[in-house]
């Protein structure tokens, strides 16, 4: 008397359960990574935004110091935009010759960049906004 022993085999219901995950990471996957990028664009464009508002205010910073002329103020702003490579910024300084302001007069320093060459990954040539900080400090002292 001989006893066979059975393999045991793959129901149809674990095949079918395996489908069904390969269906759902089909369906899912692509907007998670969709998410995923999504993500990184808002980031990117939130460190623009806090990049521009830095060098503005450095820029502004070293524009109320006593003998600053708007040119010291547009390097610093420049230096500042360099370092977190933010390119073709336009700077906006106001009023543009410090020499005939008095302490307490306002300047303000307006800095503006497009997203395109400044974004990441591929979103980087669709989105076409321009994102902009002002900072407005006063004269510590009258030249």
């Amino acid at each position: 008397m001989s006893t066979r022993i059975k393999k045991p085999t793959q129901s149809g219901r674990a095949s079918r359960r395996r489908g069904v995950a390969v269906v759902e990471a089909a369906l899912c996957l692509p907007i998670i990574v969709l998410l995923m990028l999504g993500t990184l664009e808002v980031c990117a464009a939130f460190h623009l935004r806090e990049s521009l508002t830095v060098a503005a205010y450095e820029g502004a910073r070293t524009g109320v110091k006593r003998r600053a002329t708007a040119e010291d103020a547009r390097a610093r702003v420049m230096d500042i935009l360099a370092a977190r490579n933010v390119t073709d910024a336009q700077i906006e300084i106001i009023p543009d010759d410090f020499s005939t302001l008095d302490a307490l007069d306002p300047i303000t320093i307006r800095v503006t960049a497009n997203t395109q060459g400044n974004a990441a990954l591929v979103f980087d040539a669709m989105v076409d906004v321009d994102v902009s900080a002002d900072v407005v400090m006063v004269r510590e002292f009258g030249d």
